[in-house]
């Protein structure tokens, strides 16, 4: 049964925000706001290959007691790639640099999932006041990579229906862990973010570099991931040992979710994560 929150559509949920365009070195930039004018904010970071509707089942949740920013980051969804942009390193000084449009100079409250986590790696490393809570949301560059999963690819010459296959397999390969879970809204929502990622390399989270970068970060940092993310098949007992060098608070593995465990199991994320923004974590 879906929860409250997932009931609602991504037209549903971008209905209720209001979209920024954000001019930036590396190109402009779409932040989509909800509950605007809340007291305290809290920035969302999607994943690869994706874009705020990564969070579409967290949203309405988040933004009943916060302002809720999430960004297109810099070459998927709407925002523009930056020239010459080829992994998340690149991204990192231009969405500080937007970072810095919303924020001023407050440091901000951050989740970032898969490879929003690792972007907000690279801000929290670069720039450490601009974070002031940092939620690592599966993310990967922890040294931990396995074997490729058997994704498949799509063809030109592939019938809308073979492309909704390809989309289907991939998200039960590597993003949920319960297939029942795989409707037909998310079949479209994944197929809509994969043809604007335009950010095809992404090597970097396939390394271990967020083990150097965490020994820069003066934020406290929390932990959530799903226990059958696909990931961390065989090591998710090695995730919280990898995050040693940095100022770890709490780290959350949340039952029968995978990678993408905010979508899968949104009650469960929602509940903690604001535990997590309103000081009220276990330590």
């Amino acid at each position: 049964m879906k929860d409250e929150f997932s009931k609602d559509s991504v037209l549903e949920i971008e209905a209720l925000s209001h979209s920024l365009e954000i001019d930036t070195k590396g190109g402009r930039q779409i932040w989509h706001v909800w509950n605007k004018g809340g007291k305290e904010k809290v920035v969302l970071f999607h994943g690869g290959s994706g874009s705020w509707t990564h969070w579409v089942r967290n949203i309405k949740h988040l933004s009943m007691t916060r302002e809720v920013w999430a960004l297109d980051i810099p070459g998927f969804g709407d925002s523009e790639l930056p020239a010459g942009a080829l992994d998340v390193d690149d991204l990192a000084p231009f969405v500080y640099e937007g970072m810095q449009k919303i924020g001023g100079a407050n440091s901000l409250d951050v989740i970032g999932f898969s490879f929003g986590g690792l972007l907000a790696g690279y801000v929290a490393a670069n720039d450490p006041d601009s974070i002031r809570k940092l939620i690592l949301v599966g993310v990967p560059a922890l040294g931990l990579t396995g074997s490729p999963l058997p994704l498949r690819g799509l063809r030109s010459d592939m019938t809308p229906t073979e492309v909704n296959g390809v989309h289907h397999h991939n998200l039960k390969i590597m993003m949920l862990a319960n297939e029942y879970m795989i409707e037909a809204d998310t079949v479209e929502l994944q197929r809509k973010n994969i043809e604007r990622d335009r950010l095809k390399r992404r090597r970097i989270a396939r390394s271990g570099v967020l083990l150097e970068l965490q020994k820069k970060w003066t934020c406290q940092v929390f932990g959530v991931w799903g226990e059958l993310d696909a990931l961390y098949k065989g090591h998710m007992h090695d995730i919280e040992a990898r995050l040693e060098n940095c100022n770890l608070q709490n780290f959350k593995v949340i039952p029968s979710a995978g990678h993408w465990v905010q979508y899968e199991q949104a009650d469960a994320f929602n509940d903690h994560v604001l535990k997590i923004l309103n000081d009220c974590i276990e330590q």
